[in-house]
């Protein structure tokens, strides 16, 4: 019910020294990206200044075609959060949202009342979970709040670059790898982020100038999938540079054409494909995970400020569903209907017929019955039958008669009562047409004469 939707969905990721706006809807299954635009902020060196530029770019970009910013998703640098990981006993999940709080102050430099946080947990064995705390000074997000705030658009979610991507590639890629490992290279840093099973892993920023050295940048990420227990082989690995300038860019690792992994799953002008901005696909993926197309599930805003993100299928796909529904009920009653009547067709025309198969089975009785004896008296067996029966005839005496004979290959079998059983297998040895004379079941005496059943061989 989340897939088949009808939403619109906007995507805003701020940058260093730009902020890149995607529009998305979805129709049942199908993605566009219909409009995208991308504006230069000023540096953070000059906050009021890049405030007002934020609020201009969302307010024209919003309010040019009327769009509808309803299911807002909001994409923030990875260096206002601060990521850190705790293993916690099992029996901790039960309440694990204030077990954090409680042990807030313990893992992040800042009070507990200044920070709002997200988690992803995973299980470590039956005893021990793992918990991703990802956590964002509320005084950041008031500033990113307040300017879109100004422009009349209140985001249902933030969400870190490393995030938005995973989202944007877990999409183009449909049934992906168990495991991703992304690469994201600023101008200042370089994030290293690992995604199983729609989790965040891990998330490490690293200064760029570290990963030029040869084999720096292989070195951290085999230490952070031993960290994380993650097998290496299973592991897909992205990487994409978010800007320009500054340090060296991102040293390729892995798939590195993010905007062409979108071919045939996102419906998008042919410049998205070909030469896409580098805040182009976390934009995008903020605007996926709008319209509930997203992988992960770590949100940054405060619970205060969230509207609900997850409210369930909007009123167009309920109109659809409850359409199909009815059609379902429409088409299921025609048929038991039209069953019905077939049955009540079928039960006449068998009524009908019923002398016509009474007539056919008993013709049929008879030709299996004629058959029988065919096969007794079978082409070239007559013959011998007539001389068998002719020399029984004179081997039996005139005290003794047949009341079976069965002949089936060379093996004759002969039922019948005589004074003495004895003499008449006595007398059928002593023919050279018989062999292997004996009786077949033991004689009873019935009256004066014994009843008996014989076996024998026919000699060819």
């Amino acid at each position: 019910m989340r897939r088949p939707d009808f939403l619109d969905g906007l995507g805003i990721y701020v940058g260093a020294s730009d902020v890149t706006l995607a529009y998305v809807s979805k129709r049942l299954f199908r993605v566009q990206l219909r409009q995208m635009r991308s504006v230069s902020l000023p540096g953070s060196d000059r906050p009021a200044e890049r405030r007002q530029a934020l609020t201009a770019a969302v307010r024209e970009f919003a309010g040019a075609d009327e769009i509808d910013s309803t299911h807002t998703v909001l994409c923030v640098p990875r260096a206002d959060a601060a990521v850190t990981r705790v293993v916690l006993p099992a029996a901790a999940q039960e309440n694990l949202a204030q077990v954090l709080e409680y042990e807030m102050e313990n893992l992040i430099p800042l009070p507990r009342n200044e920070v709002a946080f997200d988690y992803s947990v995973r299980p470590l064995g039956e005893e021990r979970i793992e918990v991703l705390l990802v956590c964002l000074p509320r005084e950041i997000i008031r500033g990113y709040l307040e300017a879109l705030e100004d422009a009349e658009v209140r985001p249902r979610g933030i969400v870190l670059p490393s995030a938005a991507i995973a989202d944007y590639v877990a999409f183009c890629r449909g049934d992906g790898p168990n495991a991703m490992g992304f690469v994201v290279g600023t101008p200042d840093a370089t994030e290293l982020a690992l995604v199983a099973d729609g989790r965040l892993l891990s998330s490490q920023l690293v200064p760029s100038a570290r990963l030029v050295e040869p084999g720096a940048l292989d070195r951290s990420l085999a230490r952070q999938m031993a960290d994380e227990l993650v097998d290496p082989e299973r592991v897909a690995l992205f990487h994409w540079q978010l800007g320009n300038g500054g340090t060296p860019p991102v040293p390729p690792v892995g798939e590195g054409d993010l905007p062409g992994l979108a071919r045939g799953r996102l419906t998008a002008p042919e410049a998205f494909f070909e030469a896409a901005a580098p805040s182009a696909v976390p934009a995008v993926g903020a605007a996926l995970a709008a319209v509930r197309e997203g992988l992960l599930r770590v949100n940054l805003l405060p619970v205060e400020n969230r509207e609900a993100f997850d409210e369930g299928p909007s009123v167009a796909t309920w109109a659809l569903l409850a359409a199909s529904v009815l059609l379902l009920v429409v088409w299921g009653v025609s048929a038991i209907v039209k069953d019905v009547m077939l049955r009540g067709q079928l039960q006449a025309r068998l009524e009908e017929i019923a002398p016509d198969v009474r007539e056919v089975r008993t013709v049929q009785n008879e030709i299996d019955e004629l058959q029988k004896q065919v096969e007794i008296l079978a082409t070239g067996q007559d013959g011998r039958v007539t001389t068998l029966l002719k020399e029984l005839t004179e081997l039996i005496p005139t005290d003794a008669y047949l009341t079976s004979f069965n002949l089936r290959g060379n093996r004759l079998t002969l039922d019948g009562q005589a004074r003495s059983a004895s003499d008449l297998i006595t007398a059928m040895e002593k023919s050279k047409r018989f062999k292997s004379v004996s009786f077949s079941s033991p004689t009873t005496r019935q009256g004066d004469k014994e009843r008996f059943s014989i076996a024998a061989e026919v000699v060819k």
